[in-house]
């Protein structure tokens, strides 16, 4: 599995001094029904250290930094992409070929 970054995100992440990209799943139960979706975030040095010695996160190096990948299985494309959207000067990340 190979791990790419767009540029927008290599450079957003240096200026946020992120170090990783946490994949992990979400649950919601505030209501009548359940959601439960992908979370795609990063993290700082500190915050990974937490997902992998706590959470049992599994890490992957790449020369931008790490993945950490959840303990509990997940569909992964042959290439996942991460980028960054923004709006409104707000960063959100993006990302292709990860499904629950």
């Amino acid at each position: 599995m190979e791990f790419v970054y767009e540029p927008a995100l290599q450079e957003y992440m240096r200026k946020k001094k992120k170090t990783a990209v946490v994949i992990e799943v979400v649950t919601s139960n505030c209501s009548d029904f359940e959601i439960t979706e992908l979370h795609v975030h990063l993290a700082n040095e500190k915050q990974a250290e937490f997902f992998r010695q706590k959470k049992g996160f599994q890490s992957r190096r790449t020369p931008e930094g790490e993945v950490l990948l959840p303990p509990y299985r997940l569909d992964y494309e042959e290439t996942v992409t991460f980028g960054l959207k923004t709006f409104l000067g707000f960063g959100m990340l993006t990302y292709r070929g990860v499904k629950l």
